[in-house]
């Protein structure tokens, strides 16, 4: 439904926010990105009514946001290729395209020499009252060579699946006065929450006996983000990598002054045109 209460209204809260403070320093709020944590709601309601709102216990991410896309995929693909006579019988159909088969045709006849065997054939032929026939087929297959049954109606697209939603760019992480908490505290934030929150070291037999079914299931995944960038919020989101370099300008206690991360950001499921709707809401 278009009409539809947007449901992606960051609320406001007193949790701290680490990164460079490009803000603080001037520049326009939009051009500023922002990632945080979300926790899921409403989950009551049934399926497609969840709600994602901002965790407040968490702080916020803030950079800039440098050669950043927003790719949408979907697949199609053709079933009627091998549909078609050429799927089926594809040398049977290439001697035809090709003019092989006319050419055959010619070629038994001509081996024949013209001698007895062609004499014997072409009485026959004559016989069963197939003649006219054969020069009638001869004659088609000709016609068709440099044809072909590939055309618009058994070559269109059928939608089949769509990947999430991905963006991917750069965050620039630079210190202006604290290089632990702009950059170091930042950069570590962004590898947490696209790392499982923890990974348990028991086997799942020696669980289930312990606890039991709650044990199948011991570890907990990475949590989902918002993304803020350009009056445009994208949510739910999950991390699905973050690569920093290691080697990079330092203070005497070894914090980087400056680094740019490269992220990619997957949409939960799959969107529609209103999820497009709703992220400029």
């Amino acid at each position: 439904m278009l009409d539809a209460p947007a449901t992606n209204k960051t609320k406001t809260t007193n949790s701290r926010t680490i990164g460079s403070t490009w803000g603080e320093k001037g520049l326009n709020k939009n051009l500023v990105v922002k990632i945080r944590p979300v926790l899921e709601g409403n989950i009551e309601g049934g399926q497609g009514a969840q709600t994602y709102d901002a965790d407040a216990s968490q702080p916020t991410v803030e950079s800039i946001f440098e050669d950043a896309e927003f790719t949408i995929e979907s697949q199609y693909s053709t079933p009627f290729e091998s549909s078609n006579p050429e799927g089926r019988l594809p040398n049977l159909m290439g001697m035809i395209q090709s003019g092989q088969a006319a050419a055959a045709g010619y070629s038994i006849f001509a081996a024949a020499g013209g001698g007895v065997v062609a004499d014997v054939a072409d009485a026959a032929a004559n016989f069963i009252g197939a003649k006219d026939v054969i020069e009638s087929g001869q004659a088609e297959l000709e016609g068709l060579m440099g044809k072909s049954n590939f055309t618009k109606l058994n070559s269109r697209q059928i939608f089949t699946s769509s990947n999430s939603i991905r963006i991917t760019g750069s965050l620039v992480f630079q210190a202006w006065s604290d290089a632990a908490t702009e950059v170091e505290a930042a950069v570590s934030q962004l590898q947490r929450w696209a790392s499982a929150k923890s990974l348990s070291k028991t086997s799942l037999i020696v669980g289930a006996l312990d606890e039991g079914l709650s044990a199948m299931f011991p570890s907990e995944i990475p949590p989902m983000v918002q993304l803020q960038y350009g009056g445009k919020t994208y949510k739910p989101m999950v991390i699905e990598s973050v690569s920093a370099p290691i080697t990079a300008p330092m203070t005497k206690d070894g914090n980087r002054i400056a680094v740019k991360v490269q992220v990619t950001f997957l949409s939960l499921t799959a969107w529609d045109q209103q999820n497009i709707i709703d992220m400029s809401r």
